[in-house]
């Protein structure tokens, strides 16, 4: 994937739009059920474009269990027989924040100051989700001859294992994940 380079403002530009969704995506059932479809709605824009239904390269699926919580996997094709690399892990929900608890910039916006970020997910892990959309996004617009084939998967309910059967857990009761298992796998 040599060639690649951050794209910074539209890397910023998804950063803010989804933390300006992570007062929705906050996850700590009962008393918080996050929508990860606010924050895939925004992915998905992004590397629509670059799919195979808009006559790109990228396979993209949106996979839902559970109404509003969906999931995400996108594939840029190798070569036949080239092996497999996958990025799992990047998670569309974020753990709550109360901005009356010592926060010194709005949580649910996205804040440059000097050279930080602020805003609630911007590392854990909105900013990992902006930053693999930005990869695919790449990978779709340049259409680089690669060897492995690439895969990223966005995921819901990371944050919460109180709630079953919405994310990760549950693409791999479905099998949605198998193929990824030769590897290699970066969380």
């Amino acid at each position: 994937m040599e060639g690649l380079e951050l794209d910074e403002p539209k890397f910023l530009s998804l950063l803010e739009k989804l933390i300006g969704e992570s007062k929705h995506l906050q996850n700590n059932p009962p008393e918080c059920v996050a929508c990860e479809d606010r924050a895939a709605r925004h992915v998905l824009d992004a590397l629509r474009p670059y799919s195979e239904e808009n006559g790109g390269p990228i396979k993209l699926e949106h996979i839902s269990y559970v109404d509003g919580r969906g999931n995400i996997i996108a594939t840029y094709p190798g070569e036949p027989g080239g092996g497999i690399m996958s990025f799992v892990g990047c998670h569309l929900d974020v753990v709550t924040a109360d901005p009356s608890t010592g926060w010194t910039h709005d949580p649910f916006k996205l804040t440059i100051d000097d050279d930080k970020l602020y805003g609630r997910g911007t590392t854990d892990c909105l900013g990992h989700v902006a930053l693999l959309t930005e990869v695919f996004r790449q990978l779709g617009e340049t259409k680089p001859k690669l060897k492995q084939t690439v895969v990223g998967v966005w995921i819901a309910n990371e944050e919460n294992s109180k709630v079953l059967g919405i994310g990760v857990d549950e693409m791999v009761k479905q099998g949605k994940l198998q193929h990824l298992l030769p590897g290699p796998l970066y969380w």
